[in-house]
C-alpha cells in the first residue's frame, strides 16, 4: 500500500489539490483552470504541475503516493486516457481520473450511498446507490440538455427578450430591460451576442432573473420551468426514491424552495466537496496498492 495520497478537483475556474496521508498535516493549493473539455493540453499541465508542488512542499516521491483527479470533461475517455498517462509517467503509486460529478457525488455523502443533483452553470444527477454502483443522469450540455441549469434560466430569459422584441419591438418587462443591457440593444448587436455566446455568459444572466423574484411574471414562469426540470432530473436519478438528496451548484439554495414537498423532505446538506471526495477515491487506492 502507497503512504499518501492526492486528491485533486479540477474545474473551469479553479483546481483545488490537498496531498494527505501519514502523520503529516493535509496540505492544500489552488491554481488556475484545469476543465478537459475546454483546453485539454493546459488543463493537464496545470494538474501534473500542481501535483508536482505538492510533493515539492512536503518532499515526497511520487511512489509512495496514490492520486485521484476529479476533472471537468473527464466524460471524454480521449481526454481522461491523456491526463491518466501523463500523471502515470510521473510515477505515482495509483492514478484514478474520473469526472468532477462523480467526485461531487461521493464527496457530497462522504462515500455514503445517496443521489446529488449539480445544478450551477450546467446541470448533472449522479446516483451513488446501496449496492455501490454509481450513475451519471444529464451532464449532456447546454445545446441538447442541462435542463434545470443556470446556462437554461439564461437562455429562457433571452428568449422571453425576444418574443417582447417581435411582439412589441421594445423589452417591456424590468427583467428583459436588464437583459438587454447584456445582451444588447438592437438586432444588429443581438445577433453577434447570440453567435458567440456559451454556457458561461448564459448562465451569467440567471441572477438577474431570481433578482425580479416575484414581482416579474416572466421571471416567475423561467423559475417555475426550470424547478419542473430539476425535479425531473431529480425523479429519474432517484430509483427508488428513498435515498437522501443533496443540491450543489449556484442555483441550489435559489432552487430548493420551489421543489416539490416530497422532495425537499429528503434534502440533507452536503457533508462534504468534490476535492473530499477526490481524496476519498484516492484513500481507497492507498489501501490496495
Amino acid at each position: 500500500m502507497s503512504d499518501y495520497f492526492i486528491g485533486i478537483d479540477g474545474g473551469a475556474t479553479k483546481t483545488l489539490g490537498r496531498l494527505g496521508g501519514g502523520d503529516m498535516a493535509p496540505l492544500e493549493i489552488r491554481t488556475g483552470a484545469s476543465s478537459l473539455s475546454q483546453n485539454p493540453a493546459d488543463a493537464v499541465a496545470t494538474i501534473v504541475g500542481l501535483s508536482r508542488q505538492l510533493l515539492t512542499k512536503r518532499q515526497i516521491g511520487p511512489k509512495q503516493v496514490s492520486v485521484a483527479c476529479g476533472v471537468a470533461g473527464a466524460g471524454n475517455p480521449a481526454a481522461a486516457g491523456k491526463l491518466a498517462a501523463r500523471l502515470e509517467s510521473e510515477g505515482f503509486a495509483r492514478v484514478t481520473v474520473t469526472s468532477d460529478a462523480k467526485t461531487s457525488l461521493i464527496g457530497a455523502g462522504a462515500g455514503l450511498p445517496m443521489v446529488m443533483v449539480a445544478i450551477g452553470t450546467g446541470s448533472v444527477a449522479m446516483r451513488l446507490g446501496r449496492d455501490g454502483s454509481i450513475r451519471q443522469f444529464g451532464g449532456w450540455g447546454l445545446a441538447v440538455g442541462d435542463e434545470g441549469s443556470g446556462a437554461a434560466v439564461g437562455k429562457s430569459a433571452v428568449r422571453g427578450l425576444l418574443w417582447e422584441l417581435d411582439n412589441h419591438g421594445r423589452a417591456v418587462s424590468d427583467l428583459c430591460r436588464d437583459i438587454m443591457a447584456h445582451v444588447g440593444y438592437r438586432r444588429s448587436s443581438i445577433l453577434p451576442w447570440l453567435q458567440e455566446a456559451g454556457s458561461r455568459e448564459y448562465a451569467a444572466l440567471a441572477p438577474a432573473v431570481f433578482e425580479h423574484l416575484p414581482h416579474c411574471r416572466l421571471a416567475e414562469d423561467i423559475v417555475r420551468k426550470t424547478a419542473i426540470d430539476v425535479e425531473r432530473l431529480i425523479r429519474t436519478a432517484s430509483d427508488d426514491g428513498e435515498l437522501p438528496l443533496t443540491l450543489l451548484g449556484g442555483l441550489a439554495e435559489k432552487m430548493s424552495p420551489f421543489l416539490s414537498e416530497d422532495l425537499r423532505s429528503r434534502l440533507i446538506p452536503a457533508l462534504g466537496t468534490a476535492l473530499d471526495g477526490a481524496c476519498i477515491l484516492a484513500q481507497r487506492e492507498t489501501e490496495t496498492v
